[in-house]
């Protein structure tokens, strides 16, 4: 027979401070893009103590509503009253918990690797356009994507590959507003050499890494894309239909 107990707890000291940052969140009392007032002033104000405010402004930040940035504070982020469907926009520029301000773009023509071929069912005769691709917010590197694409999609695409704008947007933007579905693979992952020298982090830093495979309406992969976001400066959210 399964012995179990049950106990009873009060509910934590932070919970209320963290329902009224949050209220005053949500209703407009600090609006996205400000920063919050020093913590002295916020524990004053909601009459606790620092170590109390410090742990529901934890709370906050783990569910994307404040960032703090180092040396400058902590700011309130976007926020919608309703839920978004954010699967058919590239996920560094989406989910990016502080604003991306500059995006580092490098490309060049190579045959495909053997895991494109298989991934996007190619020859090793076709050519596909691989990219590498910083975001960048507040001066410092927050995610970094690789993305390889059959020059033949580039072409059905219409994207005039001599002017270096439309293959910009074709690498932010447009190939995910095409994607019909995106066959998604999540993991939490060690930056390597590469990677690190990219994001500008210790080798070993912990990275969410989400690979996607972005296919047509007939399920044809067109594209696959590799995600690495610093974990700090990212809030994953996907709808699944």
């Amino acid at each position: 027979m399964l012995n179990s107990k049950m106990t009873s707890s009060h509910v934590p000291a932070y919970v209320s401070i963290y329902n009224s940052l949050y209220l005053d969140i949500i209703n407009g009392v600090y609006a996205p893009g400000d920063y919050l007032p020093g913590e002295t002033v916020l524990a004053e104000k909601y009459n606790v103590s620092r170590n109390t405010l410090r742990q529901a402004l934890a709370v906050l930040n783990e569910d994307g509503l404040i960032t703090k940035s180092r040396g400058k504070g902590t700011m309130v982020q976007r926020h919608n009253s309703e839920d978004t469907n954010k699967n058919n926009e590239n996920p560094m520029l989406s989910f990016a918990r502080t604003p991306v301000e500059d995006i580092q773009l490098q490309y060049n023509y190579a045959p495909p690797t053997d895991i494109a071929i298989h991934k996007l069912k190619l020859t090793r005769s076709e050519i596909v356009l691989a990219s590498d691709i910083v975001y960048c917010s507040q001066d410092r590197p927050i995610g970094y994507s690789f993305i390889q694409v059959p020059v033949k999609v580039v072409s059905e695409l219409g994207i005039d590959v001599s002017m270096k704008d439309t293959i910009y947007d074709l690498l932010t933007h447009t190939l995910y507003a095409n994607a019909a579905r995106q066959e998604l693979s999540v993991k939490l992952v060690h930056a390597n050499e590469s990677e690190a020298e990219f994001l500008q982090v210790p080798e070993e830093s912990p990275l969410l890494l989400i690979e996607a495979i972005l296919c047509q309406a007939n399920r044809e992969a067109f594209a696959r894309c590799k995600f690495y976001f610093r974990p700090e400066y990212y809030k994953i959210d996907y709808t699944i239909a």
